[in-house]
Formats: structure tokens, sequence, C-alpha cells
């Protein structure tokens, strides 16, 4: 049975959405801005190759904005409360930002980042052998790119100092990063099993497996309607991007101080967005925070 909420939890309910969904509109404006305001600058090699997965985190963040409801980013004459909409956008954002930690640390050595960049080289080129194969595509030039990337791997010293079983995993392309996950984890600060409590509930609804299904109620959960579980599910993924796409703008700011002036909460400027952010608009009247 569903706990039926008091007409004060329904409204603190619906107050702490209307503050996250304001909160994730404002780190989504930020990242956005700064991705652009970096423009093509000078960078070195692992700074470079983050600022591209930190573009992918931000064009998530703009589909969800874009797909919640409430938000100042669309208009429409109803609201679709679905918290599928935004599962699979919010689960790239959390794996997007492992991954952009992973790049952006400054490597040890040159052989050190030259081992990331070419277990990721691989990881990729092994994936697109599984899918361009099934597809019947020729695959013979990207099996010969596969050895190269191995070779250049094996040569590597080190890489040579990895344990056996890393080494093994990612000379079958298995491996995206060196670390494992719960390493990463680690690193993002995150605690495990909490990560690994929401990962699973965003899977079952990016993928429509029985969780997001066997619960539905008529006029209720997972119906699009607006619904007290929806509501605060799509708040609490609305937090916790918020915060991870802030982290993710701190580091870039970092990485080019240029940017920071471009941080200017829901007023910041960019295209595409909202007609008030667009470079050259005005901000007219007050927008609500």
């Amino acid at each position: 049975m569903e706990i039926q909420l008091t007409a004060e939890e329904k409204r603190q309910l619906n107050a702490g959405y209307n503050q996250a969904l304001a909160d994730f509109d404002k780190a989504t404006c930020e990242a956005m801005a700064v991705s652009q305001a970096i423009g093509v600058q000078m960078a070195e090699a692992h700074i470079g190759h983050s600022t591209y997965v930190f573009l992918r985190i931000c064009n998530h963040a703009a589909s969800i904005i874009c797909s919640v409801p409430r938000s100042r980013w669309v208009r429409a004459d109803f609201e679709h409360w679905d918290f599928g909409g935004m599962a699979g956008h919010s689960r790239a954002i959390l794996e997007g930002y492992l991954l952009f930690l992973y790049l952006v640390e400054k490597p040890g050595s040159a052989e050190e980042w030259s081992t990331k960049i070419n277990v990721m080289f691989l990881n990729d080129c092994t994936r697109r052998i599984k899918m361009m194969g099934n597809a019947g595509a020729d695959v013979k030039g990207l099996e010969a790119q596969a050895d190269e990337l191995r070779d250049r791997l094996t040569s590597n010293p080190w890489f040579a100092g990895l344990a056996g079983q890393v080494k093994k995993r990612c000379l079958s392309g298995d491996n995206l990063m060196i670390p494992s996950r719960d390493e990463m984890l680690e690193n993002a600060g995150w605690e495990k099993q909490h990560f690994y409590a929401m990962w699973d509930l965003l899977s079952q609804y990016a993928h429509a497996l029985p969780i997001s299904f066997f619960r539905m109620e008529p006029n209720g959960r997972g119906t699009g309607l607006e619904n007290d579980v929806d509501k605060a599910y799509i708040a609490r993924m609305l937090d916790w991007c918020a915060e991870t796409l802030t982290e993710a703008t701190n580091r870039m700011v970092e990485a080019f101080p240029g940017t920071a002036e471009a941080r200017k909460g829901t007023k910041s400027k960019f295209s595409p967005g909202p007609r008030s952010n667009r470079p050259g608009a005005p901000n007219r009247g007050k927008i609500k925070r």
C-alpha cells in the first residue's frame, strides 16, 4: 500500500519540488554558460577531454529540465508527472560525472595519461566492433585498431605496473576506466550503498522494468498524473543532479578561470535555451528562483 500524506506533508513536498526545480535550473544555466564560455582554448589533454564529457552532462541536464513539470524552459498547458522521463538522463549525469572526475584529474606522468586514454579508446573500439558487427558492417579496420591499442598498452611501463586482473579487463576492452566504480564513488564522495540504491531505481525506470510498472495506480503513481511518489522521486533526482552539475562546473571554472564571470544563476547567457538566457537578450523582471 502507498503511504497517504497529510495535507501539510503534501504542501511540504510541493514546496520541496519547486525548490529542487529552481536549484536545478540555476545549476543547468551556469553549467551551460561555462561550457560555452570555454570555447576554443588551449588546455592540457586531460582537461580537453574532460570538457567533452562536461558538455554531454550539460546536454542531459537540458533534456531533464525540458521534460519535468513546471519548467520555465518549455511552454505546456498540462503537467506530465512521470519519473521515467528523467531517469535515463539522470543516470547519464551520474555516470558521466564519474568519468569526468577520472579524466579531469591531472595524471602523474605521460605514461599514466597514455594508459588512461588508450584504455578508454579500446573500450570505445570494442563496443563499436560489437555494435557495427551486429549491424552487419565490416569491422576489420576496427579490429586492427583494437590490436594496435593493445600493443600500445602492453608496451607502456605504467600499464605494466597494474594488477593482473585489471590489465586483463583493460585489454579485453571491458574497462572504460582503470579504477573500479566503487573506487570512483569514493573519489566522488558518494556513499556506495545509497548510490547503488538510486542507480537501481533509475535503471528500473530507464529500461521499463517491472518495478516501474508493477505498482502503477489508477489516477496516480506511474500514470503521468500528478502524484506524491513521482513528485518525490523527481525532486530527489533534481537535487542530486543539481549538486553534481555544480561540482562539475566548479572543476571547469578551476581549469578555465576566465569562465567564472559566466556564472550568473538563472540569468546566465547561453544558447539554445530560454529566450531570456540567450546572449544579447535583456533580463526583464524578476526571475523566480
